[in-house]
């Protein structure tokens, strides 16, 4: 079986919460209180600074060649994508990006700075994944389900169901098969336990947005294990 299908398999019950979670229904069916979005961009604000930085990190660590040139290729046509999106979303609801990094914030860019900085390529590329690989599922299944009328969050949506995302994040996948393919069993472990574990932050990140702080968090550590 490829390192990706076992990582999926592994986490599948983590993305089944994040397809049921109010804010993804709420926010298909165009209904998400629009507090609740604003919340959310801001700390994405945050986050996606940070994510750019590492995914320049990432293809830094990477040797010159096809696959470097890939996957900043990749990073660089995300980022932008995210970035006008940001924007556009940012002046449409005003929203003030000036805050506090939430508890969920500070988890998730301390866990991947933490692989970059201390473990192999192929794990710290494992612990970004989710970013990329839940977010364009989140925004395929978001597209099948959606409110057909006027969605005011219709650019999120389209940014992360776009075939150029979507083909991005294929490659990226192929490249993680053709990385753990080689790499030892100690290595794919620590990749699967990395990539389990964002995704688990995935899902805490938009519980932070509907709920803040207070949300279903604590009472969901069960699907982190």
């Amino acid at each position: 079986m490829k390192w990706t299908a076992e990582a999926w398999k592994c986490s599948e019950p983590i993305f089944e919460q994040i397809t049921k979670h109010p804010f993804i229904t709420e926010l298909a069916a165009g209904t998400l209180a629009t507090d609740k979005f604003v919340r959310y961009i801001a700390q994405d604000e945050i986050y996606i600074k940070n994510y750019g930085e590492e995914m320049y990190l990432l293809a830094d660590m990477l040797p010159e060649g096809d696959m470097r040139t890939m996957f900043r290729a990749f990073a660089d046509s995300g980022i932008e994508a995210e970035r006008a999106m940001h924007d556009l979303l940012i002046e449409r609801f005003g929203i003030d990006t000036a805050v506090e990094a939430s508890s969920v914030t500070k988890e998730y860019m301390s866990h991947t700075r933490g692989c970059i900085n201390g473990d192999s390529f192929e794990v710290a590329l494992a612990s970004m994944l989710p970013c990329m690989w839940i977010y364009n599922e989140v925004g395929l299944f978001i597209y099948a389900h959606r409110n057909r009328e006027a969605n005011p969050y219709s650019e999120w949506v389209a940014t992360y169901s776009s075939e150029e995302f979507t083909a991005g994040v294929a490659a990226v996948l192929e490249m993680c098969d053709s990385l753990a393919a080689k790499a030892t069993p100690e290595v794919r472990r620590r990749m699967t336990e990395a990539y389990h574990k964002a995704a688990y932050l995935e899902w805490a990140f938009w519980d932070y947005g509907y709920s803040g702080e207070n949300g279903q968090n604590a009472g969901y550590k069960e699907l982190a294990k």
